[in-house]
């Protein structure tokens, strides 16, 4: 695709300007100037050249697939290994290095493992590593300043490629905002005159900016791109994408982290409001709601995005559907696609195989397991679903009619279920009496201790030859609007709505209606809600902010919990739930409320333009 040669080849007059005229470091990243005017009219004096200013800026798009040398994983570990969902068993990734370990701080936030940021998302740029959050934001103003100037240029592209610059601003301000609260804002490209005294905002006014430019962006964006234009513009941001922007944007910040009566936790930034609102309003989940709809009224309206649905409504069909909806980078309910890097060798290269594969990333809790329901949508915990932990709990052993697929069919799309069908295999990811690992977990370092539920999303099959061609990164998609919705719906005791929008997402696969499963408090769905998310974006980068952002304090102090499959010598399985003991995390013992928030680098706090370090760090 056209596209992603732009965003990725950028031509050496572009880097001289937008690489050596700014340092790497934060804000200061945004404080000097070009290097001449006449460089800059040379930059915009032609559409192509021009263009690749905003192709390059598009590399601040960040992917939830590990990968060799690039900003996504956290030093080599899944987001969602930082979470209740999953855990690595290797002693050399970021996350048991610094989350694991608790030894994240203020001086080590930048620190790399192997050539990748340690931490979430790092408030620096590193373009080496592909972290370029402020150099992005730097060109992104650029273009709205200067973009006027392209002579072979129509209007409307010129309007067009500034609302694009907008939405690219405003996404990273919000990646900032999600991780370390209010930010100092950057509004413009400094010059040498300007006062770079420049402190963090207010969580509201942060908010408020980010969706000034989103507002101000949206009209000037087409709704979808046009079928006709996929195999150029694939990629590139849209009306719908925006919105969803702004719905997750405003979701977070209704969220009790910020909306409450009381801050995470005292101090100087709490007292400045930069951690929490300083108060409760309802009404910020009522700007959430308004949002999401607003989306959902036009998607309905214009159509052009739409739930992958099966075409057969059993176990294959749903499978198949939800697969090819975050997979899939021509899925209709991909709203925002971030393509990093289309094309790249084996798994030893690109980490999403090595890692989780061999070495012992990503593999799924005993928690998790249980969060999936029954076929039919009735939880594993209620005494009527049949469930049985000791017989069959994955609901997918044997072969042929003898399988059942008991199980919410996302389950068999997320993490390694025994004797179900991958790639054209039978899943071998048992332990034996001798102790060795069978087929599917089975790698020259994963530890023993690990369990058999390993991630097999976004990978197509265990095969070391198999290249990750064309893939892409679903950063949103459309059941994360009708969850968000049905959220704020709920705190807002709409709770008839919630259910409409819930289902949307649960009938998908095949799972009954919620107001079947049980009756519901305001406090009982809001649970249910973050079970949905969990279940529906499993290693999508969602479950962490969930955490956050509703200060799960008990998910981060529970005890996590392997599933161990053994195969016994008559052909059957058995099942036990050991707790997890190797690379244990100190949060199980000693959780600190300062992990909601992110550490700002020590280094970028004492240059002295403002910036006050989050409580705890």
């Amino acid at each position: 695709m056209k596209l992603i040669t732009k965003l990725t080849i950028i031509s050496a007059i572009v880097f001289a300007v937008f690489s050596t005229s700014c340092e790497d470091i934060g804000v200061s990243a945004l404080e000097k100037p070009e290097s001449t005017d006449v460089t800059i009219d040379t930059i915009f004096s032609s559409a192509e050249y021009a263009e690749r200013v905003l192709w390059y800026s598009y590399k601040s798009l960040r992917s939830g697939i590990t990968r060799a040398n690039k900003n996504q994983g956290i030093g080599f570990s899944l987001q969602s290994d930082i979470t209740d969902l999953s855990h690595s068993f290797s002693s050399w990734t970021g996350a048991y290095k610094f989350y694991y370990s608790g030894a994240l701080n203020s001086a080590n936030a930048i620190t790399n493992v192997y050539s990748r940021p340690s931490v979430i998302h790092p408030y620096v740029d590193m373009p080496d590593k592909g972290v370029i959050t402020f150099k992005a934001i730097r060109n992104c103003y650029t273009m709205i300043e200067h973009v006027h100037k392209v002579p072979d240029m129509e209007e409307e592209e010129k309007a067009r490629l500034r609302a694009e610059a907008r939405t690219l601003i405003a996404y990273n301000m919000m990646e900032l905002f999600r991780n370390y609260g209010g930010i100092p804002w950057v509004g413009k490209v400094y010059s040498p005159d300007d006062d770079f005294i420049n402190p963090r905002m207010t969580v509201e006014a942060t908010v408020d900016s980010i969706v000034g430019l989103l507002d101000t962006a949206i009209p000037d964006l087409p709704w979808a791109i046009p079928e006709s234009e996929i195999s150029n513009w694939a990629g590139r941001f849209t009306q719908a994408g925006a919105m969803a922007l702004k719905t997750r944007l405003l979701l977070f910040a209704a969220s009790p982290l910020f909306n409450s009566d009381q801050p995470y936790l005292n101090g100087e930034a709490a007292d400045k409001n930069y951690t929490w609102y300083g108060d409760y309003q309802q009404n910020r989940w009522q700007r959430a709601a308004d949002a999401a709809k607003a989306l959902i009224d036009k998607m309905e309206a214009q159509g052009g995005y739409a739930l992958e649905m099966p075409a057969t409504e059993d176990v294959w069909g749903y499978r198949e559907a939800y697969q090819k909806a975050f997979f899939s980078r021509r899925s209709s309910e991909v709203l925002i696609s971030v393509r990093d890097g289309y094309t790249g060798p084996g798994r030893w290269e690109d980490a999403i195989y090595a890692i989780n594969l061999n070495y012992g990333g990503g593999t799924c809790t005993n928690e998790y397991m249980r969060m999936f329901p029954m076929a039919n949508g009735t939880p594993i915990s209620d005494p009527s679903s049949g469930w049985d932990e000791s017989i069959d709990p994955l609901g997918c052993e044997g072969s042929g009619a003898a399988r059942q697929y008991s199980r919410d069919p996302r389950l068999y799309e997320t993490m390694q279920c025994v004797d179900d069908t991958w790639a054209g295999e039978q899943i071998e990811n048992w332990k034996n009496k001798q102790g060795a690992w069978a087929k599917h977990v089975k790698g020259p370092r994963r530890n023993l201790s690990s369990g058999s539920t390993v991630i097999r999303k976004f990978i197509p099959g265990f095969n070391s030859g198999i290249p990750v061609k064309e893939h892409h990164f679903p950063y949103m998609r459309i059941p994360e609007i009708y969850l968000s919705y049905a959220e704020a719906m709920n705190e807002l005791d709409n709770q008839s709505e919630a259910y409409t929008y819930i289902n949307k997402v649960r009938n998908r696969v095949g799972l009954k209606n919620i107001e079947e499963v049980g009756s519901w408090s305001r406090e009982t769905l809001r649970d249910q809600i973050l079970t949905e998310r969990a279940c529906e974006f499993g290693f999508e980068q969602v479950r962490w902010f969930d955490m956050t952002r509703h200060k799960l304090t008990a998910a981060f102090e529970e005890q996590l919990h392997n599933v161990l499959i053994q195969k016994n010598a008559d052909g059957t399985y058995s099942y036990t739930y050991p707790a997890i003991e190797t690379y244990s995390r100190a949060w199980w013992s000693n959780f600190d409320r300062k992990w909601f928030l992110q550490p700002f680098p020590v280094d970028e706090v004492q240059k002295g333009y403002g910036l006050i370090q989050n409580p705890g760090w």
